[in-house]
């Protein structure tokens, strides 16, 4: 892992850069390719609504979205907030940071994109300076979770929203010899 001079995060040919307005339809493209992959799969995730800007911003600002590029080519997004008093209501403003809508395009799957991200992730935890990095999954879904649990977050329990969202909340404990260099 590299943070390159202008402050982009590079992991094995994967760069992870903070995205701004101008990126907005890149954002949207990526959550929409994850839809229509995990509806086509019989998996879905979100609804095509839910990744649309006009929702994104209800929740989520801009500045906590980051994009994943490889070659050049949007590859992956996420983003990081650290607030989540809806999945987290324990967890106070600025103890944590917690990522939402993880994605990775379908034809970037298996290209270490979503690796990259979840890297970023942690460095930017061990960087502002929290105890954990926390996101919530699928419950019903092993392969996702399996992949956060190669990462190393551990599942801290599960719960289900409306009898049909079985979620599944996993966590992330900074370690003293994660890298605290400065990320973006």
């Amino acid at each position: 892992m590299t943070e390159t001079h202008n402050g982009d995060f590079n992991m094995n040919g994967i760069t992870v850069r903070q995205a701004t307005e101008a990126d907005i339809p890149v954002i949207e493209g990526v959550l929409a390719d994850t839809v229509g992959w995990c509806r086509e799969a019989g998996r879905p995730m979100w609804g095509a609504e839910e990744v649309r800007w006009e929702a994104l911003s209800k929740k989520y600002g801009i500045d906590g979205f980051y994009l994943a590029y490889r070659s050049g080519v949007p590859s992956g997004c996420m983003v990081i907030i650290d607030y989540d008093p809806f999945f987290w209501p324990n967890i106070e403003k600025g103890k944590s940071l917690f990522a939402h809508k993880l994605a990775v395009i379908k034809t970037a799957r298996k290209t270490g994109a979503a690796d990259a991200l979840i890297g970023f992730f942690k460095k930017q935890g061990a960087f502002r300076g929290v105890r954990a990095v926390r996101l919530d999954t699928h419950a019903l879904r092993p392969r996702l979770r399996a992949f956060y649990e190669r990462h190393g977050f551990v599942c801290v329990g599960e719960k289900t929203f409306n009898g049909e969202r079985h979620t599944a909340f996993y966590e992330y404990e900074i370690k003293p010899d994660d890298k605290l260099d400065p990320v973006y």
